[in-house]
């Protein structure tokens, strides 16, 4: 790319200034402790691993830790808390780091692919407007990390970059079981390839071999994980899996993927433009992008079938969402009418504004939502209040808020607390936690039967928690 194009061209400064509305937008969140499944699970072992030594060996840092995953997340998060220190905003610093380097492998690659600057900035802003990827981009867990392998992992097999692509392959196939859904997928890509005579028998096989070794490289972590431990993955995660349930989770996936924060009208846009450019204006697809958009949809279908069969939580859906938002962008990206890109570019930033602000209220404070910034705040009062109070009575508390209570890992508190239930039904309790998204069980029966009464309340927007005590009639 000449420097004077690398200057002068519009679309980079777009991009520029989006990834710096990016980090004002998650500015806040850079200070918050820990939230969900990286305050539980994830950072746990992160911060385990980091006093221990970065290792990607199975048995490294103890089993219950890591869950069986594959360590590369792990490893790598390490040695930045080794290299950086582990304070709030240097912790999330490091995911922010891999979810501005995928924004921008998401134009490179979009632009490398179609040869149109307007259309590797649209799928750019596509992702960057889906609240998943503004709520997971700071949190340390391994979804964008995963979505960034494999986009890079069709980069290099369209190129025929093998050693890139076996970088990224095994990489991904390390960091977490579900990239295993890419082997499967590059041998359907490949033999919709040799099918369509886009290669030959003999290139076919060749590719089929190297994911062949791609596959056993990966699988060398559970074949340790076997002679260590006696098991290939996680017992309690084999145990999840559930084939009864496929229908139900294969409806979720869809839901997720074509519906959710406002997905279906962004498809709706590219169905729209893609009927408008190639039925009207008669522009074509090459024949490259064709297959690239049919590897997309394989290893989508694969990947949902996946999440079908497993422990289901809509995060993990993350990883091919920018694959399937760069498909739109193709579509909505073909015409080339004057001021159509302003007019779709605007489109987008309100359709992004609508979905970040529905977001940030939405009432659910999951993982996926911008709205769990209000669920933190909250907790950090609640655990400030309870710390001053210095009670000594034993106090109940649901699952999640329980994990913050006792690590210190966890960014709320520097010591555990010593008097903590988790038993809703124990006796001993004296005070109970109430969280919005962990809501207090039986508490109308309690307050109906004016068992316990309400000593503290803490709310910001539609998150609160409640402090209540057992009653002394």
């Amino acid at each position: 790319m000449k420097k004077s194009t690398l200057i002068s061209q519009p679309y980079h400064w777009l991009l520029f200034l989006l990834i710096i509305a990016f980090i004002l937008l998650k500015l806040e969140a850079m200070s918050l402790p820990f939230f969900w499944d990286e305050a539980w699970s994830y950072l746990p072992a992160i911060r385990e691993m980091a006093e221990k030594g970065p290792s990607l060996l199975p048995g490294s840092i103890h089993t219950e830790l890591y869950r069986g995953h594959p360590l590369v997340f792990y490893f790598l998060s390490s040695i930045w808390m080794k290299l950086f220190g582990h304070s709030l905003p240097v912790s999330h610093l490091f995911p922010l780091i891999i979810s501005i380097i995928l924004l921008v492998s998401v134009y490179w690659i979009t632009f490398k692919w179609t040869n149109s600057y307007f259309t590797g900035f649209l799928a750019t802003l596509l992702v960057f407007i889906q609240p998943i990827f503004l709520t997971q981009s700071t949190f340390l867990l391994s979804e964008i990390w995963l979505g960034l392998l494999f986009l890079w992992s069709f980069w290099f097999y369209f190129k025929r970059h093998w050693i890139g692509f076996g970088i990224t392959v095994v990489t991904a196939l390390l960091s977490k079981e579900s990239a295993y859904c890419l082997i499967p997928a590059f041998v359907i890509i490949s033999g919709i390839e040799w099918y369509l005579k886009r290669i030959n028998k003999k290139e076919f096989l060749v590719n089929i071999s190297i994911i062949t070794c791609l596959f056993l490289a990966g699988f060398s972590f559970f074949i340790l994980q076997k002679i260590k431990f006696g098991w290939l993955f996680f017992p309690l995660h084999t145990n999840m899996i559930d084939f009864k349930e496929i229908g139900h989770k294969m409806e979720s996936s869809f839901l997720i993927l074509f519906i959710s924060q406002g997905r279906n009208i962004i498809y709706l846009i590219a169905l729209i433009t893609a009927i408008v450019s190639y039925v009207y204006l008669k522009n074509k697809l090459s024949k490259d992008i064709q297959m690239i958009l049919i590897s997309f949809a394989v290893l989508t279908f694969g990947f949902s079938l996946f999440a079908a069969i497993n422990f289901f939580s809509t995060r993990y859906l993350f990883a091919v969402i920018p694959l399937m938002l760069i498909s739109c962008a193709i579509f909505i990206g073909s015409i080339s009418k004057s001021y159509y890109p302003f007019v779709i570019i605007s489109i987008i930033v309100v359709i992004g504004s609508i979905n970040i602000y529905r977001s940030k209220e939405n009432k659910n404070f999951g993982d996926t939502d911008l709205s769990y910034v209000d669920l933190l705040k909250v907790q950090v009062k609640m655990v400030e209040y309870l710390q001053k109070s210095d009670f000594k009575d034993q106090i109940y508390s649901p699952f999640l808020m329980f994990c913050v209570l006792d690590n210190p890992y966890d960014g709320f508190i520097d010591k555990k607390f010593a008097n903590l239930g988790l038993q809703m039904n124990d006796s001993n309790n004296v005070y109970f936690l109430n969280v919005s998204n962990e809501n207090l069980n039986g508490l109308d029966s309690l307050l109906s039967n004016k068992k316990v009464v309400l000593l503290k309340r803490f709310e910001e927007k539609n998150a609160m928690i409640e402090l209540y005590k057992k009653s002394d009639k």
